[in-house]
């Protein structure tokens, strides 16, 4: 079981935040293992699914996520399946004193990557998901 998280203080109101965190188009503006996204279902609502292309450890893959919760701007829960991460990724941002504090919490076990103990792959997901918030940072405090 893989289970990492990471966060971030961004000079933002949690809806600015959201919004670009929360749409698909952007995910390969700040999100380095995404190189494009096909949005199969446009709602951002439970239920609604996107097709990521990208790669990660130097593998490319294809998985999908599907909206297990959305409460906009503070909450966006989703389901990851058909990769080579399958589980559960959870955003959360809050309001927190001149700014908001961003959390991304991935919950899971690897499918793509079975030739890989889970141990060697947990440290390079939490750099990648520092990483990605270092660079959604960026764009929305621009």
């Amino acid at each position: 079981m893989i289970d990492v998280s990471a966060d971030i203080l961004i000079a933002a109101s949690p809806a600015h935040i959201a919004g670009v965190m929360f749409d698909p188009n952007r995910y390969p503006e700040w999100m380095k293992a995404v190189a494009s996204v096909e949005v199969l279902d446009a709602a951002l609502a439970p239920g609604a699914r996107v097709r990521h292309h990208g790669s990660f450890m130097g593998k490319e893959f294809t998985w999908t996520t599907t909206v297990e919760t959305v409460h906009f701007p503070h909450v966006l829960v989703q389901q990851i399946a058909d990769g080579p991460f399958v589980g559960v990724t959870r955003i959360g941002i809050q309001r927190s004193g001149e700014g908001s504090r961003v959390q991304i919490h991935n919950t899971g076990e690897l499918k793509g990557l079975g030739f890989l103990p889970e141990s060697m792959v947990a440290g390079p997901m939490k750099s990648a998901l520092s990483a990605d918030l270092e660079r959604l940072k960026a764009i929305v405090e621009a």
